[in-house]
C-alpha cells in the first residue's frame, strides 16, 4: 500500500480564522496548518507566480517531511493553451526549485481549461517540454481528454491522472504514474466549491482511495471546498476514516 497524504487546496483563507485557526492572536497560518495536515496544494501560483524567495520561506516554515504541490500558472494553461510556453515553464521551474531541492515538492498540478480539447500533437509537444524530473499531475476539464490516446500519453510520460470529484466529469480511478492525485471540488448548485461533504459521501471514498494506494507509491488528495473551512473539516474526517497516522512532527497528537 502506498502512503496516503490528505490536505486542502490552499491554507491562507481569512474565513478560516475561527473555524480552523485561532480566533485571537497572531498566528503563522502555514505553521499551524502543518499540525493539521501533512501536505498542501498551492493554488496561488495559478494566478501569480511569486519569486523563489517565497518558496524558500515555505521550506523554512514547515517541518521535514511536509509536502507541497503547486499549480501551473494560468499563462501556460489558459493563455498560451500549452503552446509556446517555454519561458513561462522555465520561470515556474525556477520557482519550484527550493521546494524540489528540499524534498518537499510532491507534484506540479496542470489544471487544463474546460474549453481546451485534446489534440495529440499539441499535448505531446507540451509534455516533452516539461523539465525532466518534475513530477506532474494533469487535471482534465473537458471530456475529450478522457480518451485512450490521452491516457496513454500520461502513462508514457509518467504523469498522474487527476481523479476528480465534480459535477461534470466521471470519477475515473486511472493510475498512470508512480503516484496518484485526487481533488474533491464539491457539488454546490451555484458554485461547486461552496459545499460540505457528508460523512456518508466521504465513506464512499475510503475504498477508492485504498484501491489507488494499492497501485501507487503514494496518493495525494486535496479538498478544494474551502468556504467556511469545510475543506479542513472534510479532510480531517476522511483522514480518520482511512485511519491515517498523525504526521511524525506532531509527536502523535493531532490538533483539534
Amino acid at each position: 500500500m502506498g502512503k496516503v497524504l490528505v490536505g486542502t487546496s490552499g491554507w491562507d483563507y481569512p474565513e478560516w480564522v475561527g473555524p480552523v485557526y485561532p480566533a485571537r492572536g497572531k498566528v503563522d497560518r502555514l505553521r499551524f496548518y502543518t499540525g493539521l495536515f501533512p501536505i498542501v496544494e498551492i493554488n496561488s501560483t495559478f494566478y501569480r507566480q511569486p519569486p523563489p524567495t517565497v518558496a524558500e520561506s515555505w521550506v523554512r516554515r514547515t517541518p521535514n517531511g511536509f509536502k507541497f504541490t503547486a499549480k501551473f500558472p494560468q499563462t501556460i494553461t489558459h493563455d498560451r493553451r500549452l503552446v509556446g510556453a517555454q519561458a513561462e515553464l522555465a520561470g515556474f521551474h525556477r520557482f519550484l526549485a527550493p521546494l524540489q531541492e528540499s524534498g518537499k515538492l510532491a507534484a506540479a498540478l496542470l489544471q487544463l481549461p474546460p474549453s481546451l480539447r485534446f489534440e495529440p500533437r499539441t499535448v505531446r509537444s507540451f509534455y516533452e517540454s516539461v523539465p525532466a524530473g518534475l513530477p506532474v499531475a494533469v487535471e482534465f476539464r473537458e471530456p475529450s481528454w478522457l480518451s485512450e490516446g490521452s491516457i496513454d500519453l500520461l502513462k508514457e510520460f509518467r504523469f498522474a491522472h487527476v481523479v476528480v470529484d465534480e459535477p461534470l466529469l466521471p470519477i475515473r480511478l486511472e493510475v498512470t504514474a508512480p503516484f496518484s492525485y485526487i481533488r474533491w471540488h464539491g457539488h454546490g448548485p451555484n458554485l461547486w466549491y461552496d459545499y460540505r461533504y457528508s460523512d456518508s459521501q466521504l465513506a464512499e471514498w475510503v475504498p477508492r482511495v485504498r484501491a489507488l494506494a494499492e497501485r501507487s507509491e503514494a496518493v495525494y488528495g486535496f479538498f478544494n471546498n474551502h468556504f467556511r473551512g469545510d475543506a479542513a473539516a472534510n479532510g480531517r474526517t476522511l483522514s480518520e476514516m482511512l485511519s491515517l497516522p498523525p504526521a511524525p512532527w506532531t509527536r502523535g497528537r493531532l490538533m483539534p
